[in-house]
């Protein structure tokens, strides 16, 4: 399976979607990790995301607390529709996840929710890079989202 590494140097690289649909992000503080635990499972259930899906509450907690992370979950004014996380290592941040609830895929959502999530990701103190990876497991406008949005791939390994 290829793994797919992408960055984002300067904000100015940001491209605005077009899809027209207004998303909102609420930062979740203080942190909880039962939030993170929730949104992994059930927006990463259909890309196989394996990594953390077996983490306890307890692990999750210790995770959101001591790792820079900042979670957010995206909102469409009267539900949700998807979360991210971000990590922030000394100005380099890490798009660590990023995805929609089933319902919201392909409703137009992503663009919009992707932007948002970038011009914060941004907005985190020292940012001077902004990356992410995705893979073929991803779904299949995953890549070309990122691409859309200003993203520009670095680096591609096999696993």
């Amino acid at each position: 399976m290829k793994v797919y590494y992408l960055e984002m140097r300067s904000l100015d690289d940001l491209k605005p979607g077009s899809s027209g649909r207004e998303v909102e992000l609420t930062l979740v503080e203080p942190c909880d990790g039962t939030v993170n635990q929730r949104f992994y499972r059930d927006v990463g259930q259909a890309w196989n995301w394996k990594d953390r899906a077996a983490w306890p509450l307890d692990r999750w907690q210790d995770y959101v607390e001591s790792e820079a992370v900042s979670t957010v979950v995206i909102g469409d004014g009267s539900r949700e529709i998807g979360y991210s996380e971000m990590r922030n290592q000394s100005g380099d941040v890490e798009i660590v996840s990023f995805g929609l609830l089933p319902f919201a895929i392909g409703s137009g959502y992503g663009s919009a929710a992707l932007e948002k999530v970038i011009r914060l990701a941004w907005s985190l103190e020292g940012a001077t890079r902004v990356w992410l990876h995705t893979c073929e497991a991803d779904h299949p406008n995953a890549l070309n989202n990122y691409q859309r949005r200003g993203f520009r791939l670095y680096e591609t390994q096999e696993t």
